[in-house]
């Protein structure tokens, strides 16, 4: 945990910075693929630009929203405050689709795979996070006995939840979820950075998927507080099923499998209504 990071006479909060790098790096990324892939002109480009920027605002409001509503219902009153990556991802993937749509006729019927262009920038920037979250001291993982663990400082939220009493200090050892969440960001950018000729329009809906089911399974070892559902499952795990099944359709989609279906039925309904 490293809350502040000491470059000469500065102070920088570790979280903040870590943040701040994935954030350029996602805009960078993003500047790389509309000039040099995309080749788009520079209006397209700025358009595109400041509606990153806007989907980012609304990617944090909804995972202040989410976070916000999930620890309500925990506590049984209303609570507002801390975020949730995967509340932030659905609002704001979801804001960059209706605003380029709305704003962008060129891309008009095209936002998908301009997004999936764009994901890994946004892979690269959560791993940037994740880090983050290390050095923040959030988002960590149960208790462990294994190597892995990590004892995090007094006055941490580890050190808080689970404080170590044998030491009178720090916490006891946890698993640095934080970390296996960054290292399988980083593979995954890799892994799109070799395949991205190939692939780059799946982008989308492979993230959505392969995401929500780290995230699943990541679950069971946090150790944090996330809130709660109502139901037997936390709530990062229900909003990875969200994820899951809109990658999913978004992956049928593109292959036209849903279309052909309706299609069908609309065929078979017009064959049965025929005298």
């Amino acid at each position: 945990m490293y809350p502040h990071i000491h470059i000469g006479p500065l102070h920088i909060p570790g979280f903040a910075l870590m943040v701040g790098i994935g954030i350029a790096a996602f805009f960078l990324w993003t500047l790389t693929v509309l000039i040099k892939i995309e080749h788009k002109d520079r209006r397209s480009v700025l358009k595109i630009l400041v509606i990153a920027a806007l989907s980012l605002g609304a990617l944090f409001l909804s995972a202040l929203l989410l976070n916000s509503l999930f620890h309500s219902i925990k506590q049984g009153y209303p609570v507002l405050g801390g975020i949730t990556w995967e509340g932030g991802v659905l609002g704001g993937l979801a804001a960059f689709l209706l605003l380029t749509r709305i704003f962008v006729k060129s891309e008009r019927g095209n936002e998908v795979r301009l997004l999936s262009a764009l994901m890994p920038g946004l892979v690269l920037a959560h791993g940037f996070g994740r880090v983050g979250c290390f050095f923040g001291g959030c988002c960590f993982g149960r208790l462990t006995e294994s190597p892995l663990g990590v004892c995090f400082p007094t006055g941490s939220p580890a050190a808080a939840l689970y404080p170590n009493t044998l030491t009178g200090s720090g916490s006891f050892p946890v698993l640095p979820t934080q970390l296996f969440e960054a290292a399988f960001e980083l593979l995954l950018f890799l892994l799109m950075l070799l395949l991205y000729k190939r692939l780059c329009h799946h982008y989308l809906s492979l993230y959505l998927m392969a995401y929500g089911v780290f995230r699943f399974v990541l679950e069971f070892w946090r150790g944090d507080n996330r809130g709660a559902t109502g139901l037997p499952i936390s709530p990062s795990q229900l909003m990875s099923i969200v994820l899951v099944g809109w990658g999913v359709v978004l992956l049928l989609r593109h292959h036209g499998w849903l279309k052909g279906r309706r299609q069908e039925a609309q065929d078979a309904s017009s064959h049965t209504a025929a005298p």
